[in-house]
């Protein structure tokens, strides 16, 4: 009877572990469920923001972005089929069905993360309010020095605004604007300008790949981050990114794919939530 009754419970235990694990395990291949195509990840992305989503020499797409859902796709056991859209009409794209997800240097804002219309992964990489300037000029060495410099900035970008509220009133009154990156880049290189205010990485990049006699400045003024945009109906497929972006994380793999492109990234030290 002891022998029998020891068995019961032991049978019972088993039991309960097994439902324990059981939905666990059912959960995590449910993001295959919902996908639009079968075995496939289909992905949103610019093609326009270098470095995290542009063509290469080749015509074929690159970037951080591209290298990270390359990743996911990857480590998820899906085929990755990338589409490309304008910027203005992404986020409808997401929301009318047109992807499972969206990487195209897109901001983690607050208002993005509460929002109803799709999800939003944690974030993978660490962008923020910068400068840059021409490497040989020693009257800049940090934003304590950029008072009544020139300044260019790329025509409608928003970095310009959080610097001004960032430094003293004033501070930055001398401003042109440029309608790209290349542009802007020429005019600080060749002295008509005396500081760049934008995004850190793409200036980053762009002084990096081209090897420019210009430096960013040491620091940034505000911290921003990107995530990957996830269709609403697709959660179980966030709870995996969100797995997957921890452990390259974890890693250095995030770091690794971003330095890359960059030269090196901004530190994630710097990220306060």
């Amino acid at each position: 009877m002891l022998k029998r009754t020891f068995m019961a419970a032991c049978l019972s235990a088993a039991l309960g572990l097994a439902s324990a694990v059981a939905p666990t395990a059912a959960h995590a291949a449910d993001y295959k469920t919902n996908l639009l195509e079968p075995g496939t990840l289909v992905v949103g992305t610019t093609g326009a923001s270098p470095p995290a989503t542009m063509y290469n020499d080749q015509a074929e797409l690159a970037g951080y972005d591209i290298d990270l859902a390359t990743q996911l796709g990857k480590d998820l056991g899906l085929k990755v089929k990338f589409v490309t859209l304008g910027w203005s009409t992404m986020m409808a794209g997401i929301q009318a069905g047109r992807f499972d997800i969206v990487i195209s240097s897109v901001g983690r804002t607050p208002d993005r993360v509460k929002s109803a219309d799709f999800l939003l992964s944690d974030p993978y990489v660490v962008n923020g309010v910068a400068g840059a300037k021409r490497a040989s000029d020693n009257s800049i060495h940090g934003w304590k020095d950029v008072c009544g410099k020139k300044v260019g900035v790329i025509k409608g970008a928003n970095e310009i605004k959080a610097a001004q509220a960032k430094l003293p009133a004033g501070c930055l009154s001398d401003i042109r604007e440029y309608p790209g990156w290349s542009e802007l880049l020429l005019d600080l290189q060749n002295g008509r300008i005396d500081l760049l205010v934008g995004n850190y990485l793409t200036p980053a990049y762009m002084i990096n790949s081209a090897h420019r006699p210009l430096a960013m400045l040491g620091d940034s003024l505000q911290v921003s981050t990107s995530a990957v945009v996830i269709r609403k109906e697709e959660p179980a497929l966030q709870q995996q990114i969100n797995t997957l972006i921890a452990k390259y994380r974890a890693d250095g793999r995030l770091e690794k794919i971003t330095d890359k492109w960059v030269g090196k990234s901004l530190p994630w030290s710097e990220v306060k939530d």
